[in-house]
């Protein structure tokens, strides 16, 4: 098996042969196809998805723009839809993850690494060195 998005994922209409579906590997399953995911989203939560600036904007203030180079750096990142396909996927998020953030949440903490128009990149990385968080 695959795992994939339903919503993207034909479904193939030789109906002579069976198609399966089941829940995300390795996730504890809340109710049918439902999984948990409260780690998940408390992993997403400790890299601090949001824009952080040393000098506070008040709200409507100010825009931060971006050239278009920058601007491309975040290309095919920011598209992420949080689905925890890849981590579900992932040998080392089953064996460890507690500690292992995995490929969806490293790949958010890569793309606010990145992004010119926050101000605390280094910090970020530096929470990012631990024997598990990134290195598995």
């Amino acid at each position: 098996g695959e795992n994939t998005l339903a919503c993207i994922k034909k479904i193939n209409t030789d109906t002579s042969k069976s198609t399966k579906i089941h829940p995300l590997p390795h996730m504890y399953v809340m109710k049918d196809l439902v999984p948990d995911l409260t780690l998940f989203f408390e992993q997403y939560r400790s890299i601090q998805p949001w824009l952080q600036k040393k000098t506070p904007l008040k709200l409507g203030d100010k825009q931060m723009f971006q050239s278009e180079k920058e601007r491309e750096r975040l290309d095919m990142l920011y598209e992420c839809i949080l689905c925890a396909c890849c981590s579900s996927s992932c040998p080392s998020y089953w064996w460890n993850a507690d500690k292992y953030l995995g490929p969806a949440v490293l790949m958010q903490a890569y793309r606010w690494i990145i992004d010119s128009r926050d101000d605390y990149p280094k910090e970020r990385l530096a929470r990012m060195h631990d024997a598990f968080s990134a290195f598995k």
